[in-house]
């Protein structure tokens, strides 16, 4: 498919539009410097110009964490939100981009810097083979026990494990740690240390501040209820931890203020893999919670209660066995949250915290996300398959997610103890049905309202196997002002690729593709204020916006009317670390573009055939082609997986 798209076209408009007046994007960070991994939580909320009815949660905030590649290997440097958190790794001065687009397609760019300098503080080793009598200060002389090391650290200090070892019997808190920054890490090669402890917790935190702790594979023995337990504690960063076993909560968080948890492996434990009640301005990133077992009363994967702005992205959560949600955001009032671009393998709910709730919660987005199955309950009874999304709240905004497999998609409801629901925008989601378990029934619907107001679905995509089988919405006498158009019941052959189970640790919202020519392309409204797809591509790419989560794109979009422009074949497309550019010898530069039309990359000479683009975020970029001959220069569509 052609599009009349030029970079330059690309870069003018955002141009353009940069200095708009009727939105003004304001970024207050958590702070602008620190020590290396230094966590930044960024809020976008007092933005200007988008205070309209529901106009924040359909407002898009697209991030560029490290606009001057800092660090070529960072994690997550691309995202989305109202708020967002993100974990500078390396040292260096790093410029901190947002676009904000409201629901009219007025677009605002900001931009700061966070500077972030290496430790230079005291660093402490331990090693199975040391000895407590030892000073610690270097690798030849360590201490021998974690619980030594945990009673000396304080401010400006590091204490770091040697790699291949366990220390057992853990009995001293982190309590009443302040002045920062502390950091508990890793040297040398090999496994990550293991860390156990027969007390309650692992890692209890109390009235601290500053600290991070990484690199480490948490164990409690039999009694361990938690591995990580947080509370009245300020600027805690989680990062690169293996955690296992635990019987009740993997890691806990009360009263706290900007917690990070980042790129951790929780696996294997009973009844909740994250705990974070009345908690303010908390990342859950990156993160993979990933089989719960043997709990007599399993709860959720992931359970915030109460606090707000909180930011949950780029997480997996999967074989959550009879789990009631996989993430539940519960409580009273609280407000400001984004899910963005996770994988879920259980119901995804938004919902009062218990029946003395008076206030609903309210400005959540959920945008990316895929919300599957457990491959343990298909074909089984599991009362849970009902809803995939579950929504008692008001100024919510649902777009570009996929779900598969349950009688109802999406259930927004009233909560039956006073708490209203309504102003709920439900755009550009994909709902595929299928008979999953026995709660599944005999057909799917994308919405079901039951005794609320101001519901908006409108371009989504349902398909099923037989088109009999689904609807978009129920008839409710008791909602109010429900508005259902310009959506699409078609049957499954609309997509790219044959879609596998619907279990979430086997698929990927990537399955879920539009083959082209398809009855989705070109085929939505463009009164839809949903400007970008589930993968960030920019809509529409063709005449008009396509149905449903993803726009269609064969790869190629390059100005038609450069009709002397050597023919180009660019491939695989989407790729996953490499392109290949046939007649690669043709052109005299190569460069490439992120989604704000910046310079990324450029390659004055190609060597060969082979471009490495393994250091890039998943994502859209153009790549731009110079030819020698004439220098004409031609765009491209990649997307990288």
């Amino acid at each position: 498919m052609l599009m009349k798209l030029t970079l330059s076209s690309i870069t003018m408009m955002a141009a353009t539009m940069l200095y708009a007046q009727e939105i003004n994007l304001d970024i207050e960070p958590s702070r602008t410097s620190g020590i290396a991994p230094l966590y930044v939580f960024f809020d976008a909320t007092a933005s200007t110009g988008i205070d309209e009815g529901n106009d924040l949660a359909n407002s898009d905030f697209t991030w560029n964490f490290d606009k001057t590649d800092v660090d070529p290997d960072g994690r997550h440097e691309i995202t989305k939100g109202m708020v967002v958190g993100h974990v500078f790794e390396l040292p260096g001065t790093y410029t901190v981009e947002c676009t904000l687009t409201n629901p009219e397609g007025l677009t605002h760019t900001n931009s700061i810097q966070i500077t972030v300098e290496e430790f230079e503080g005291t660093t402490y080793y331990v090693s199975s083979e040391g000895d407590d009598s030892n000073d610690g200060t270097s690798e030849d002389s360590p201490w021998q026990t974690a619980s030594h090391a945990f009673l000396q650290l304080s401010a400006n200090e590091r204490i770091l494990f040697r790699r291949g070892d366990t220390f057992d019997g853990v009995d001293r808190n982190l309590n009443n740690r302040t002045g920062g920054p502390m950091i508990i890490g890793a040297y040398g090669e090999g496994d990550k240390p293991i860390v156990s402890s027969s007390t309650m917790h692992i890692l209890t935190i109390r009235n601290t501040e500053d600290l991070r702790i990484m690199d480490l594979h948490l164990i409690p023995e039999s009694t361990g209820l938690e591995a990580v337990s947080v509370q009245e504690s300020s600027n805690i960063l989680v990062m690169d931890l293996e955690i296992e076993q635990t019987v009740s909560r993997t890691i806990y968080q009360d009263e706290a203020d900007l917690m990070g948890v980042f790129d951790c492996d929780i696996h294997d434990f009973g009844v909740l893999g994250m705990f974070s009640g009345d908690s303010r301005r908390l990342s859950f990133v990156g993160n993979s919670l990933d089989n719960l077992f043997g709990a007599v009363q399993p709860e959720h994967g992931m359970r915030i209660q109460g606090g707000e702005k909180q930011f949950i992205a780029h997480n997996s959560f999967t074989r959550l066995d009879d789990t009631k949600t996989a993430l539940t955001i519960r409580g009273d009032g609280q407000k400001h949250v984004m899910v963005y671009q996770n994988k879920f393998d259980r119901i995804l709910g938004v919902n009062p915290q218990n029946a003395q709730t008076v206030a609903a919660i309210a400005h959540v987005t959920i945008e990316g996300n895929y919300i599957g199955h457990n491959e343990a309950h298909i074909g089984n009874e599991f009362e849970p398959s009902i809803n995939g999304i579950n929504i008692e709240a008001t100024h919510i905004a649902i777009r570009n997610n996929v779900i598969d497999g349950y009688r109802n998609a999406i259930n927004v409801s009233h909560d039956g103890n006073g708490t209203v629901s309504g102003i709920v925008d439900i755009y550009h989601n994909t709902f595929h049905w299928r008979p999953v378990t026995a709660y599944s029934g005999d057909f799917g619907r994308l919405v079901n309202v039951n005794d609320v107001f101001e519901v908006t679905v409108k371009n989504n995509l349902v398909t099923a196997d037989d088109i009999n089988t689904i609807e978009i919405i129920n008839n409710d006498a008791d909602s109010e002002d429900i508005v259902s158009e310009g959506n699409l019941l078609t049957t499954g052959d609309v997509y790219a690729n044959t879609l596998p189970s619907s279990a979430a640790h086997l698929n990927t919202i990537n399955n879920y593709y539009l083959s082209e020519n398809s009855d989705p392309v070109d085929a939505a409204t463009e009164d839809v204020p949903v400007f970008f797809d589930a993968i960030g591509s920019v809509r529409p790419m063709g005449s008009d916006k396509d149905m449903g989560a993803f726009e269609f794109s064969s790869g190629v979009i390059i100005d038609p009317l450069l009709t002397n422009a050597l023919q180009i074949i660019i491939y695989p497309n989407p790729f996953t670390d490499y392109l290949i550019i046939k007649d690669w010898r043709n052109y005299q530069q190569i460069q490439v573009f992120n989604a704000f039309g910046q310079m990324i990359l450029s390659i004055p000479k190609l060597e060969n055939e082979q471009i490495d683009l393994s250091h890039l975020n998943s994502g859209t970029y153009y790549l731009q082609t110079t030819e020698s001959f004439n220098k004409k220069k031609s765009v491209y569509r990649i997307i990288k997986e």
